[in-house]
C-alpha cells in the first residue's frame, strides 16, 4: 500500500476510517484480501472518497443498509459519509484508491452523490484494458520517492475519473448535448441539496435558490436519475434515515425530527413508500452494525 508520499504503509489496511495523506492507493492482493476477511469490520464511514477495482473473484458490499454481490470487472464508487462494509472472496484481486477532497480542484457530483444510485460500474469485456492503464500509472506514480509526484497523480486521478464520468454517462443515456447544457444545474443541485436537505423539502426551494423554474429542474433531474425531483428529495431524506436507524440510538419521532418532519406519522409514510417498510420494521443488517454508532 502506497501513501502520495510513495512510502509503503503496512499499517494501512483496507477497513481504515481516516488516511494518513491526501492520496492513497494500494492493491487488493491475497495477503491483504485474506486479512480483510480475518478481521471484518462492522459497517463504518469514510472521510474520504474511495474507488474499489474488482479485478478477479467477487465482492460483497453494503452500501447504506443495502447488500449486493459483485463479479469480476466491476468498479466500486464509495462516497464519503456513506455507510459501508466491503468483503471481498478469498480469490478477489483489484486495486483500492483513497482521496480527500482538498486532493482534487473539483469534486465529482457524477460519482460521488449521496443519493445517486450508481455505485457501481460494472464493464465489458472490453473497458478494463484501459482502466487498468490509469490504475498501472497511478501506481508507478506512487512508487517514486521524490516530492515532486503528487502534481502528476492530481491529474492522472482527475483524468482516471473523467473516464469514471464517461461511463456513467453512457449507462445512463445521457447525451453529450445534454451533459453540456445540463452538468452545472446538477452540480449545483448535488451542493444544495447537501446543505438543506434536513430542512428543505419542497422542489420549489431548490428551484427558486438555482434560479430555474421547477419543471426546469425536474428535467435535468430526471436526466440524470431517472426520477422526479421531489423523489430524489425524499430518497435522500431515507438514506439518511436508514443511517440513523441501523446506526443510532435515536428513536423514530426525534429521526423525524432530526430530518425535518414535523409529523412523525408522514416522516413513516414517506419512508415506506421508498422502502417498502416502516422504519420500526428496518432491522439492523447484521448484529455487528447494532453496535456501530455516528
Amino acid at each position: 500500500m502506497y501513501r502520495a508520499t510513495g512510502k509503503y504503509d503496512p499499517q494501512v489496511i483496507i477497513g481504515s476510517d481516516e488516511i494518513p495523506d491526501q492520496f492513497l492507493f494500494f492493491e487488493l492482493n491475497k495477503d491483504v484480501v485474506t486479512e480483510e476477511n480475518i478481521d471484518l469490520k462492522s459497517p463504518h464511514r469514510h472521510s474520504y472518497q474511495e474507488i474499489i477495482w474488482v479485478r478477479q473473484g467477487s465482492a460483497e458490499q453494503l452500501l447504506d443498509g443495502e447488500i449486493v454481490t459483485y463479479p469480476s470487472h466491476t468498479l466500486l464508487i464509495v462516497p464519503k459519509g456513506r455507510i459501508h462494509r466491503f468483503v471481498p472472496s478469498r480469490d478477489c484481486l483489484g486495486c483500492v484508491i483513497r482521496f480527500k477532497d482538498e486532493f482534487l480542484l473539483n469534486q465529482s457530483h457524477l460519482l460521488f452523490s449521496q443519493f445517486s444510485g450508481h455505485t457501481a460500474l460494472h464493464l465489458s469485456d472490453e473497458q478494463p484494458a484501459g482502466i487498468e492503464a490509469y490504475f498501472s500509472l497511478m501506481s508507478s506514480e506512487c512508487k517514486r520517492a521524490d516530492p515532486y509526484h503528487l502534481q502528476a497523480l492530481r491529474y492522472l486521478l482527475a483524468a482516471f475519473i473523467a473516464k469514471l464520468e464517461e461511463l456513467r454517462l453512457q449507462y445512463s443515456r445521457v447525451v453529450p448535448q445534454d451533459f453540456t447544457l445540463t452538468l452545472c444545474i446538477w452540480n449545483r443541485f448535488n451542493t444544495l441539496i447537501e446543505q438543506k436537505f434536513k430542512s428543505e423539502h419542497a422542489v420549489s426551494f431548490y428551484a427558486s435558490e438555482l434560479g430555474l423554474s421547477p419543471r426546469r429542474l425536474g428535467d435535468v433531474v430526471k436526466l440524470y436519475t431517472g426520477e422526479y425531483t421531489s423523489d430524489v428529495i425524499d430518497g435522500r431524506l431515507i438514506v439518511e434515515a436508514k443511517r440513523l436507524l441501523l446506526f443510532s440510538n435515536l428513536t423514530i419521532k426525534e429521526i423525524a425530527f432530526e430530518l425535518g418532519f414535523e409529523e412523525h406519522s408522514y416522516f413513516t409514510k414517506v419512508f415506506k413508500k421508498l422502502t417498502g417498510k416502516t422504519p420500526s420494521d428496518f432491522k439492523p443488517i447484521s448484529s455487528s452494525a447494532q453496535n456501530y454508532q455516528l
